[in-house]
């Protein structure tokens, strides 16, 4: 998952940045940037469904519930013109990504 690297980059940048503005606020830009650099320059939609779940369940983890609604695939549903049947074939993508996410939060990237 070398792809998410960029991902975890930007939540590490709205983490430093609490104190300028909202973490919400901060997620919902890292989303909408995530998702123009994914469609744009990365691999396209799985990366940035996985990116989101792993942020979301680390989000989650940290009891951010704002960032978690933010980091919701809001862009990507746009994009669909808010087609829930196109983006059913994507979502394992996500899920995949929330494993990911389990996985870093039990390896000891939460709170102690």
């Amino acid at each position: 998952m070398p792809d998410l690297l960029p991902f975890f980059l930007l939540l590490f940048l709205a983490f430093r940045l609490r104190g300028w503005a909202p973490l919400w606020a901060l997620g919902v830009w890292a989303n909408l940037l995530w998702f123009l650099f994914q469609t744009e320059v990365g691999s396209g939609w799985l990366a940035y469904l996985r990116g989101l779940g792993a942020g979301l369940f680390l989000a989650a983890g940290y009891g951010e519930a704002g960032l978690a609604w933010a980091l919701l695939p809001w862009p990507l549903l746009l994009y669909l013109h808010l087609d829930l049947r196109a983006l059913l074939p994507y979502l394992p993508a996500l899920g995949e990504g929330m494993f990911f996410g389990l996985l870093l939060y039990l390896l000891g990237l939460r709170k102690r």
